[in-house]
């Protein structure tokens, strides 16, 4: 899955929560915005999940998967302000918190961490990744493959989490089948561009 938000083509592109708004405006290369509708969490989701990490492949090492985005926080708070970029599990309709791998910034904090969750069991895998600022786009990227996951930042590999485990519960990453997933829990009345997004994986069949 792959977009430059030239378009979105109709309502059921992406799920909201609430009665906050994902939609196209007018900027160079096309992008979408994120808006709440007050201070209440705001998440934008495909409505069908399509993404899952495996360890093993038929021969060797797992299926490669690939996360890329490039995001802009319209104003980057600590307090309770909660940003979220990455992939979620999708139960009854809407994005699932209980199995994801996100790149957060809590409330409170100023900088985004890795964090996995599997089984609502939530894991810090990299501290730090990089300190978003206000109105400036940053470029968030994983990679893994097959054996180790990769943290990419504008680019540049900033992190590696060595061979971590994948499964159900009791490991580092979840098995869930999950969806591109873009949260927003706000101040007073931020918002977040999405320049681009593009979730892949092998798939042996």
């Amino acid at each position: 899955f792959a977009t430059d938000f030239f378009s979105l083509s109709d309502s059921d592109d992406w799920n909201t929560t609430g009665t906050s708004t994902f939609a196209v405006t007018d900027g160079l290369g096309g992008i979408s915005v994120l808006t709440p509708s007050s201070t209440v969490a705001a998440t934008a989701a495909l409505p069908s999940a399509g993404f899952a990490l495996s360890a093993t492949g038929t021969t060797g090492p797992g299926p490669q998967m690939w996360y890329q985005t490039r995001v802009a926080v319209s104003t980057v708070a600590s307090a309770t302000q909660v940003l979220s970029f990455g992939l979620t599990k999708v139960a009854s309709g809407s994005a699932a918190t209980t199995d994801s791998l996100l790149f957060v910034k809590a409330a409170g904090s100023t900088s985004l961490n890795l964090v996995s969750t599997v089984g609502s069991t939530a894991t810090t895998l990299v501290t730090g990744v990089t300190t978003p600022v206000s109105a400036t786009y940053v470029d968030l990227g994983l990679y893994y493959n097959g054996t180790d996951l990769e943290v990419f930042v504008n680019d540049a590999l900033v992190a590696r989490v060595t061979a971590p485990t994948i499964g159900a519960s009791g490991t580092t990453l979840t098995n869930a089948v999950m969806v591109p997933t873009i949260s927003l829990t706000p101040v007073t009345t931020e918002t977040i561009n999405v320049d681009y997004l593009l979730a892949a994986q092998e798939i042996a069949r």
